[in-house]
């Protein structure tokens, strides 16, 4: 027969749980790491802008944001970042390839996350709009215990004539995110976005734009945990 619990202990136990749930806070520390590196196209004119756009959203929404600019964006800026702020959610923007993130430092790209340090990720989530990395890293990330990964199995396609269109393609999954959105709701969020802006190009006859959003959508995905957030709730 089930165990029959005393009076006592359902008091104590229900006590327990009131305090637990009076003490979660919502935890929204967010790491936006945007290298700016001169002379590169992308960087310059797509995935910086484009991450200040990201930026400008989580203040507006309440997030604790700490930005890596510059030369910041190298090993020693990230990995001090990750370990001393301790974010909930890392979102970068700048060039990738199968299992690296790249930054800037002394005005030179170099691998910021790769294999060697992927382990610092640990316990936070990931989305990055860059190439490739889901390929490889993204699944050591999650081998990591990263909740969740987001990002790009190919290299991106961005047209210079098409920036805007290509942009808010890009950053609607991020948005989502910060929005509060589940991982599985910002890749759909993102997917939609991109199939609209499809949609858009081809009833302008402009297909060779089209053709690359539609590349970019199919290479967008995501690892880990689908119901996992950017936020978390912490004990305090």
């Amino acid at each position: 027969m089930p165990e029959v619990l005393k009076l006592a202990d359902i008091r104590k136990y229900i006590s327990k749980k009131v305090l637990t749930l009076h003490f979660l806070k919502k935890s929204k520390k967010l790491l936006l790491i945007r290298p700016l590196k001169q002379g590169d196209d992308f960087t310059v004119q797509f995935s910086f802008p484009a991450s200040d756009q990201v930026r400008v959203k989580a203040v507006a929404l309440g997030w604790d944001v700490k930005e890596l600019t510059g030369n910041d964006t190298g090993r020693y800026g990230v990995e001090a970042a990750l370990k001393d702020f301790k974010p909930d959610l890392v979102i970068h923007y700048d060039h990738g390839s199968v299992f690296t993130l790249f930054g800037v430092y002394n005005d030179w790209h170099e691998s910021s996350i790769d294999p060697k340090n992927v382990n610092l990720l640990s316990g936070m989530a990931v989305s990055t709009v860059s190439c490739d990395s889901v390929q490889g890293l993204g699944p050591m990330a999650i081998a990591s215990s990263v909740r969740a990964y987001l990002g790009y199995d190919a290299t991106m396609t961005v047209e210079a004539s098409h920036l805007a269109i290509f942009m808010e393609a890009a950053n609607a999954a991020n948005f989502a995110l910060l929005e509060g959105k589940t991982f599985k709701e910002a890749y759909d969020a993102g997917r939609a976005k991109y199939t609209e802006k499809f949609d858009e190009q081809v009833a302008t006859n402009d297909l060779e734009v089209a053709a690359g959003i539609l590349h970019d959508r199919d290479s967008l995905k995501l690892l880990g945990d689908p119901q996992a957030e950017g936020y978390q709730y912490i004990l305090v």
